[in-house]
């Protein structure tokens, strides 16, 4: 197998260790998960740090998340789009939070800084955010003369909606689902029309 196969296939394989356990990993679980020895761990990283610090940079790209809204169908309507929209920033920053907190939690027990040496991932760097904005621009892009503001404007709007609703502070007051959130951002939180 090539190295750069090799390197993207033992990457790919300790990603969901990392959600699971952090960096609180053993050298074993991560040549199991991979599917080779340990020894050859170590052929491909020089160390595990560099191995989870790689996975970690990795898994905290926003390809994923862009080529989901690459894909939307251009026939929804104004509101589909939205929700679907919001539907993909709300997985996204919700994957990209469990990451950062396996990652950057220091365990109550273990060696302290959990934050893998290096160049530690930036979750929610400018650069990585603009992605995603732009994404969401050239998504809402046909909607153009539906909008009262400019694509890239409504895309930071959505961005900013969807970061938002994925926290809860009680069962109550929260606004959380994508159909929901959409209704505000399109609608407003006034009823009727002024």
């Amino acid at each position: 197998m090539p190295p750069d196969v090799r390197r993207r296939a033992i990457i790919d394989a300790v990603q969901p260790l990392l959600l699971e356990h952090g960096t609180a990993l053993t050298t074993r679980q991560l040549a199991e998960a991979a599917g080779v020895a340990e020894g050859t761990l170590f052929r491909v990283f020089e160390s595990k740090q560099e191995l989870i610090a790689a996975a970690a940079l990795e898994a905290l790209q926003a390809e994923p998340a862009v080529a989901l809204l690459a894909e939307l169908p251009r026939n929804q309507d104004l509101t589909e789009c939205v929700v679907t929209i919001l539907q993909i920033l709300q997985q996204e920053i919700r994957r990209t939070r469990a990451l950062a907190m396996a990652v950057f939690h220091r365990p109550a027990t273990g060696p302290p800084g959990g934050a893998p040496p290096g160049h530690p991932p930036k979750p929610f760097s400018h650069e990585r955010q603009q992605r995603l904005v732009d994404a969401v621009a050239h998504s809402l892009e046909e909607h153009a003369a539906q909008l009262a503001v400019p694509p890239p404007t409504a895309a930071r709007v959505l961005q900013a909606m969807a970061f938002a609703s994925t926290f809860h502070f009680t069962d109550t007051d929260s606004l959380s689902e994508p159909a929901d959130v959409a209704h505000v951002v399109l609608h407003g939180i006034a009823q009727g029309t002024p």
